[in-house]
């Protein structure tokens, strides 16, 4: 095997992975559409920073939605009860991290963000941080696991509508998986243009079924995608120069940065750099299976 993988492009793997797996924890309860766990995400997090309301403008603003895609999808979620609108914008219904259905979901978006965590610390990619002492509060750890995945979903800006970017994400992170789970894989592992065993093709069935949406839809825009994905007998694979060109390099840029910015702030909020495992709220969870 030639080279090893490069830490920006391990990272890219890592964060794929976990945009995947928050968009999988949050359909079953939203609804299956990535447009309206992203909305969430983004009430959400600004409910929580002092209950701060949201235009509807604001939303699609932020998410790179088109303002009808964004007042669609708000009314959505408001008339399955999990947003409502108060002077100023809208913010989230009720008490979301003690309902029965949602709270569970929400503490496992947290955990698969320690889950990233613990995997750049074996990895040897956490970068240097300052622990802030003080008892960890795993709701401030919620916010900036909203605000990472929100950053994730925003970085690839090559491509217009948030399912799309989530898919490429997918699509990653189950062409990486063996490498993400094993830091010594990864520095063994070659990059995706040297075929090797530790990149292994995806099911568009088994995305679909991952992160509850319509097959008939993930195929579709797969296809649609094919400037990105390539079909080979075993599967779906990301062409490597989507990911390797100048304007991939300039997406890894950008989520490498987003990741050292959130990191410092999980550290502000006395998050527990120097025993990861205990921020757990259940534990790890399970992975995603697309191969």
């Amino acid at each position: 095997m030639i080279g090893a993988l490069p830490p920006t492009l391990m990272i890219r793997c890592l964060l794929a992975g976990l945009l995947a797996g928050v968009i999988a924890e949050l359909t079953p309860v939203l609804g299956a559409r990535v447009e309206r766990v992203l909305i969430y995400l983004l009430l959400l997090r600004r409910t929580l920073d002092g209950a701060r309301p949201t235009p509807v403008l604001g939303v699609g603003e932020t998410l790179a939605m088109p303002f009808e895609t964004a007042r669609r999808h708000v009314a959505a979620l408001a008339a399955a009860g999990r947003c409502h609108r108060v002077a100023g914008g809208m913010i989230v219904a009720g008490r979301p991290l003690d309902d029965p259905v949602l709270g569970p979901r929400l503490a496992r978006v947290h955990d698969r963000t320690v889950v990233l965590v613990e995997r750049l610390a074996a990895a040897a990619l956490l970068p240097e941080l300052t622990a802030v002492p003080g008892a960890y509060d795993w709701s401030e750890g919620l916010a900036v696991a909203a605000d990472l995945t929100l950053a994730i979903a925003a970085a690839e800006t090559r491509c217009a509508k948030p399912l799309d970017r989530v898919l490429l994400a997918a699509l990653l992170a189950g062409n990486a998986a063996a490498i993400t789970a094993d830091p010594g894989l990864f520095r063994r592992a070659a990059p995706p243009h040297q075929v090797t065993p530790a990149w292994r093709s995806v099911r568009g069935r088994l995305v679909a079924e991952g992160l509850h949406l319509p097959e008939a839809t993930v195929r579709r825009r797969f296809v649609k995608l094919g400037a990105a994905v390539e079909v080979t007998a075993a599967g779906l694979v990301l062409r490597p120069d989507w990911l390797t060109g100048a304007a991939g390099e300039a997406v890894g840029a950008a989520l490498q940065a987003a990741l050292r910015r959130h990191l410092a702030q999980l550290a502000r909020h006395r998050f527990p750099l120097g025993a990861v495992a205990t921020a757990y709220r259940h534990g790890t969870p399970g992975s995603l299976h697309f191969g």
